[in-house]
C-alpha cells in the first residue's frame, strides 16, 4: 500500500538502537558486571522489542488504521506486567500504508531491514497484504494480519506469514445464508469494488447465494478510490427489481451508493459486509438505519473477557469499540503471548511460539493455526443498524 509514515517515536528508536542489535532480535542493555560474553546475548533484564503495526493511518481509510492502533496498544497494556516479570518491555511503531499497495511494499521494506522490529502486525486490507508479503518472508519477519480476508494471502511455504481471521470464503457463505435463509431474499443485485479485495468478496456472496437458492440479478462493479457517482450502476440495478442490494465495498462508498440509491427511489434492503462495521459507517445517520451486515465480532457478548475488553476500551479512548479494535487486539494478543514464550525479541523465536499458541482464548476465538497459519474465526454474528448502533439481527 503506500509508503509508511513513521511516527517521532519510531524516529529516535531507529537513530538510538544498539548498533550491536543482531537482525532478528530486540533491543538489550545489561548493567556493569553483568554483560553478556562476547558472541553471547545479554541478560533479559532490560530488553525492548518493538512491534510495527502497519495499516492506513491516514487517507481515506484512516479509521482502519486508528482501530489497529487503539487495539494494539490496549494489548500491549494488558501484557505489560507479565512480560516485565519477563524482563521484557514492548515499544510498538506504526507503518501508513496508506491502503495502497505501493506504499505498502514501501513500508514493508523499512520494517523489514530494520533489525530492531521483531514482528508485524498488519497490514488491513488484502491488496496491501499481498504486497508486503513477499517482502515480510524474504527477511524472515513475523507477520500477522488482522484483517485481511482474501483466501490466497496465506499458503503452507509462507514461514513467516500468519493470519488471524477468517477469509472471505467463509464469510461470503455466512452472509448469502443471512441473506437467503434468514432474511428471505430471492433476487438480489450485488455491486462491488473492483479490487483483490472487492472481487473475491462478491464472487463468494454470488456463489453461495446461488448456491442457496437466490437469483443474482444484477454483477455490476465500479473501480476503486475512484467513484463518487454510482449512478449508472444503481440505475442498471433499479431496472432488475432486486429484494436486496449486496455492497461488497468499504464504508466510505458504502455510505455514498446508499445514500444515492435512496434518493434514486431505490426501494430495497442493503446487506454489507463486516469490513462496514465501523463509526465510519455510523456517521452516516438515516441512510444507514436498517442496514444488515454481519461481523466476527458479537458486541452484545456474555463473555466476561470480552465485556472487560468493551469496558476497559471505552474507558481508555472515549468510544465503543467496533471489530477492527478487537481484531488488532486479537492480533496483538498473538504476537505478545508469543514474545512471553520466545522470552526474547528473536524474529526466529516469536514466529516459532507464534505457530504453537493454539488454545489461547483471544475475544473472537480459541487460536488454532492450520497448516497455512489461518486462524479461522468459525462463528459470525448478524447484525442490523438500529438507532445509529450495530445490533444482533433477531
Amino acid at each position: 500500500m503506500r509508503k509508511k509514515h513513521w511516527t517521532s517515536a519510531l524516529a529516535i528508536l531507529l537513530t538510538f538502537s544498539l548498533a550491536a542489535a543482531g537482525c532478528g532480535t530486540g533491543k538489550e542493555t545489561a548493567s556493569p558486571g553483568n554483560r553478556a560474553s562476547a558472541g553471547g546475548q545479554a541478560p533479559a533484564a532490560n530488553q525492548e522489542v518493538t512491534i510495527a503495526v502497519v495499516g492506513p493511518m491516514t487517507g481515506n481509510g484512516a479509521e482502519y488504521g486508528k482501530a489497529f492502533k487503539d487495539g494494539a496498544e490496549l494489548a500491549v497494556a494488558h501484557y505489560k506486567d507479565s512480560l516485565a516479570e519477563k524482563g521484557i518491555s514492548v515499544k510498538l511503531v506504526f507503518g501508513d500504508d496508506k491502503n495502497d499497495p505501493k506504499e505498502a511494499a514501501n513500508v514493508a521494506q523499512k520494517i523489514a531491514s530494520d533489525p530492531s522490529v521483531s514482528a508485524v502486525i498488519g497490514h488491513w486490507s488484502s491488496s496491501a497484504t499481498f504486497a508486503g508479503i513477499p517482502i515480510y518472508e524474504r527477511n524472515k519477519i513475523p507477520m500477522i494480519t488482522p484483517s485481511a480476508t482474501h483466501p490466497e494471502l496465506t499458503k503452507p511455504e509462507t514461514k513467516w506469514i500468519f493470519r488471524s481471521t477468517s477469509t472471505q470464503e467463509a464469510e461470503g457463505k455466512n452472509l448469502a445464508d443471512f441473506a437467503v435463509n434468514i432474511l428471505k431474499k430471492k433476487n438480489i443485485a450485488v455491486l462491488y469494488m473492483n479490487s483483490d479485495w472487492g472481487k473475491a468478496n462478491a464472487n463468494y456472496f454470488k456463489q453461495n447465494a446461488e448456491a442457496f437458492g437466490a437469483t443474482i440479478v444484477s454483477y455490476e462493479s465500479y473501480p476503486p478510490g475512484q467513484s463518487l457517482d454510482f449512478t449508472a450502476a444503481l440505475t442498471k440495478i433499479k431496472g432488475t427489481n432486486p429484494d436486496l442490494l449486496y455492497l461488497g465495498s468499504l464504508y466510505s462508498e458504502s455510505t455514498l451508493i446508499i445514500k444515492q440509491a435512496k434518493e434514486m427511489g431505490l426501494a430495497v434492503d442493503f446487506l454489507v459486509p463486516e469490513a462496514n462495521m465501523s463509526e465510519g459507517f455510523l456517521k452516516a445517520k438515516d441512510a444507514v438505519e436498517g442496514v444488515y451486515l454481519n461481523s466476527y465480532f458479537n458486541p452484545e457478548s456474555d463473555s466476561p473477557q470480552v465485556k472487560k475488553f468493551l469496558s476497559e476500551f471505552k474507558e481508555k479512548y472515549g468510544y465503543d469499540a467496533g471489530e477492527f479494535n478487537v481484531l488488532a487486539y486479537d492480533a496483538a494478543t498473538i504476537v505478545l503471548e508469543a514474545v512471553k514464550r520466545a522470552g526474547s525479541g528473536s524474529r526466529e523465536k516469536i514466529r516459532d511460539e507464534m505457530e504453537n499458541v493454539n488454545g489461547l482464548q483471544t475475544l473472537t476465538s480459541v487460536v488454532n493455526f492450520d497448516e497455512r497459519r489461518n486462524n479461522y474465526i468459525t462463528t459470525f454474528s448478524n447484525l442490523v443498524v438500529k438507532d445509529n448502533k450495530f445490533v444482533v439481527y433477531k
